[in-house]
């Protein structure tokens, strides 16, 4: 199966999911992208660039030493594994993949979509996109 068709089975089972990417943190690249929606196309170009600084930006990065400083994450911990991001109109999912802890899944939601399900069903379409690459 290719990464494109592991997101276009992802999306169907996400509510209300308009767009998702794989996002190589190192380079930068959006390495798979599918989008229902013409104007997210663009955007997932957009977020594969911001991704590698809200997963590895100096702020973030601070804020993970804290939570290892007072004992709530383990040392070889690779950080987030997960963030939300919501806007006016769009719920943005990041998930990090356990296997490639340099990559990212972006899922772009609108902001109608029931955020506990489509958290949920990010989570269980995250193996079988990273198993695609």
């Amino acid at each position: 199966m290719t990464i494109e068709t592991a997101m276009a089975t992802a999306m169907t089972t996400i509510p209300d999911c308009i767009a998702a990417g794989y996002v190589d943190m190192e380079t930068g690249m959006l390495l798979g992208a599918n989008t229902s929606d013409p104007d997210s196309a663009a955007v997932l170009d957009s977020v594969a660039i911001a991704v590698a600084n809200l997963f590895q930006g100096r702020g973030i990065k601070a804020f993970e030493e804290l939570l290892r400083n007072a004992g709530s994450e383990e040392s070889d911990d690779p950080g987030f594994g997960e963030i939300a991001v919501f806007s006016n109109d769009r719920l943005n999912i990041f998930l990090r993949t356990r296997e490639y802890p340099d990559h990212v899944v972006c899922y772009i939601c609108r902001s109608s979509a029931n955020v506990g399900l489509a958290l949920t069903k990010s989570h269980l379409s995250l193996g079988p996109v990273a198993a695609a690459v």
